[in-house]
């Protein structure tokens, strides 16, 4: 009987199909990605059409998905940092590069980004980098008339971010920056070209492109090392890392057997943002004037093209007024901030770097720091605690609505009624987050007002406990007229002290603490059941709060040629001084126009010729000119 081939073949076919089905659903078994947790437990997949991929509109849950064939690597989208409408800032104004060395005030003229073009509102020379008029720009005059479109001939600066993109569907794909495992193991996101290392540091042939995900070997610990990432729960902060090696100066992570990357060649550890506390290499792309202490801007400024090594980022307000800063490096006891252009909530997976804001970019993370941590004890009330006290530890009644306070003393206070000693925080002042543009909030000075140590939790400067148990007992007892003259002693030079500049042009919250401190004062010294340690503590919060005045005059190079930063500063603390709550005088920027006499409000600084700061008082009288003398003086 002769074989039927086309049963034969028929079989053949069927089992080969067969065995490919069930070879590719083993393979999609063992290839597997585990997309990276978001707040809401879901992510946008991507699509892909004409080899382009891009975001589909409806998410997926965030969960594991097989993944089908090859990962595909992208070069990724641009993101332009620098083009026609980057400003350039040139003694102390705004101007637009045209291209071929020309520049021209950018108040003369508004940029059409989509055809590279300038058009002129007013006549206009063109200067050059130093703001000298040019004598010719393009062969021709360096004039251009009201109206005249010029054309921007610069180059475009831009960087990529590159992904590579796994498909989980039919026509659905997740990247590389919304993966944390990939088939069960952790994995480094690689966000630039980084070849593989051994274990002396030298580089092999193997290179790990940008966009890559690579498994590292190792567990994930529970703490901190010189590269880490943070995980944030029930309003906590914990550190996450994997071994850090340090290889001839240089930090690396162990991939394989004998096999190491750069950790600065690394921004994401399963997904989550890979910080460090190396400093930072920062480029700026931007020119930006630097801050001080105070975070005021000061007469310093960082070009575009620099680059400059960071070692902090601090981070201030909230919404509209969040703002963050990086520290440059070696100016610890006398800082010198940037601004990043970064809300820090944006750091929140690989390729989300400071330069997407400007005036920086950055392609490593420094986690951000509490600005008021760096200059205050911060007290945050704990969950359901919300009670403040007095100096003998009773519950005392005060409308408090928001969540910070600086603390400047911790100390046993003792209450006689309970019979017994607790641990406490002296309150400084309320610490506000802007919220918003509209945000009128103000800090607070709180003067004579304790919260319990066991309500609250602590941070940002260390305090060291000032009594004992046994000596908040012993300071209950009543103060002796001898005890309290010291109070009246303390108080004496109150007229002079609000007479002095530390006084006059320091804030209102410092103004205010020591006016409520010398008040209390006041009190204690006429109370005849005052006890020692109302006393003792009376005169601790007078001291403290004089010695805490800082206000003073703004030093300048000449008082009659103010720098346009100069003049801000002095504007600054003329506000700041005239500043007493609510219902205060206003001060104002006036201009001298020449075609009338007087002067009339103006938008901003023009120069000591043209310029004068006014104040407007509230009740309505005449407006009264300020001195420039009374707050500034010559370095």
């Amino acid at each position: 009987m002769k074989p039927n081939h086309k049963i034969i073949s028929s079989a053949v076919t069927l089992l080969a199909t067969a065995s490919a089905a069930l070879l590719t659903a083993q393979t999609t078994h063992a290839q597997s990605v585990t997309l990276h947790e978001t707040y809401d437990k879901t992510v946008l997949p991507y699509t892909r059409q004409k080899g382009k991929f891009t975001s589909a509109n409806k998410p997926i849950k965030v969960k594991s998905y097989k993944y089908y064939g090859k990962p595909t690597l992208t070069a990724g989208s641009k993101f332009v940092y620098s083009n026609s409408t980057t400003m350039y800032t040139i003694n102390s104004q705004d101007y637009f590069y045209l291209g071929d060395g020309g520049y021209i005030k950018a108040q003369n003229a508004f940029v059409q980004p989509q055809k590279n073009l300038f058009v002129l509102t007013r006549n206009s020379y063109v200067y050059d980098k130093n703001g000298k008029r040019l004598k010719t720009f393009r062969g021709q005059r360096a004039y251009f008339t009201t109206n005249s479109k010029i054309k921007y001939t610069g180059r475009e600066e831009f960087y990529r971010k590159p992904y590579a993109y796994y498909r989980i569907g039919n026509n659905t794909y997740v990247n590389s920056g919304q993966i944390s495992k990939v088939n069960g193991k952790g994995v480094l996101f690689v966000s630039q070209n980084s070849y593989v290392y051994n274990s002396k540091g030298q580089h092999q042939r193997r290179l790990i492109k940008a966009g890559e995900l690579v498994p590292y070997t190792g567990k994930v610990a529970n703490k901190s090392n010189q590269y880490f990432y943070v995980n944030y729960k029930d309003h906590k902060q914990d550190f996450y890392s994997i071994k850090n090696y340090k290889i001839k100066g240089n930090y690396y992570f162990r991939i394989g057997k004998n096999q190491y990357i750069k950790a600065n060649n690394i921004n994401a550890i399963n997904g989550e943002p890979l910080y460090t506390k190396q400093p930072i290499k920062v480029k700026i792309i931007a020119d930006t004037y630097a801050y001080n202490k105070d975070l005021n801007q000061i007469d310093k400024m960082y070009r575009k093209g620099q680059t400059v090594t960071v070692d902090q980022m601090i981070t201030t307000g909230m919404g509209d007024y969040q703002a963050s800063y990086f520290r440059i490096k070696g100016t610890n006891k006398n800082p010198v901030y940037i601004n990043t252009g970064l809300y820090e909530e944006d750091q929140d997976g690989p390729y989300v770097w400071s330069g997407d804001e400007g005036p920086t970019l950055a392609k490593q993370y420094l986690l951000g720091e509490n600005y008021n941590n760096l200059i205050y004890t911060v007290a945050n009330f704990k969950d359901n605690k919300r009670g403040f006290y007095n100096v003998n530890g009773e519950k005392v009644e005060y409308k408090f609505e928001g969540d910070e306070l600086a603390v400047n003393q911790k100390l046993y206070l003792w209450n006689t009624k309970e019979n017994k000693a607790e641990l406490y925080y002296h309150v400084q002042n309320s610490l506000v987050y802007k919220a918003g543009a509209e945000d009128d909030r103000h800090d607070t000075a709180i003067s004579n007002l304790y919260v319990k140590a066991d309500d609250v939790t602590i941070s940002g400067q260390k305090l060291k406990t000032m009594n004992t148990a046994s000596e908040a007992e012993a300071d209950s007892k009543i103060a002796t007229s001898s005890e309290k003259a010291t109070l009246t002693q303390a108080i004496s030079d109150a007229a002079s002290v609000k007479d002095s500049i530390k006084y006059r042009l320091d804030n209102w919250v410092d103004r205010s603490l020591y006016d409520q401190a010398v008040e209390n004062a006041q009190t204690i010294a006429q109370d005849k059941n005052a006890t020692k340690m109302a006393v003792s503590e009376a005169l601790w919060q007078v001291d403290f709060a004089k010695k805490n005045l800082k206000g003073a005059k703004v030093k300048v190079k000449d008082i009659n040629n103010l720098t346009a930063i100069e003049a801000a500063q002095v504007l600054e603390v003329i506000r700041q001084a005239y500043y007493s709550g609510k219902n205060y005088p206003m001060v104002s920027v006036y201009q001298k126009w020449a075609h009338k006499p007087g002067y009339y409000p103006a938008e901003g600084w023009k120069g000591n010729d043209k310029t004068r700061y006014y104040l407007i008082p509230s009740s309505g009288a005449k407006k009264e000119l300020l001195k420039f003398s009374d707050f500034a003086t010559e370095k």
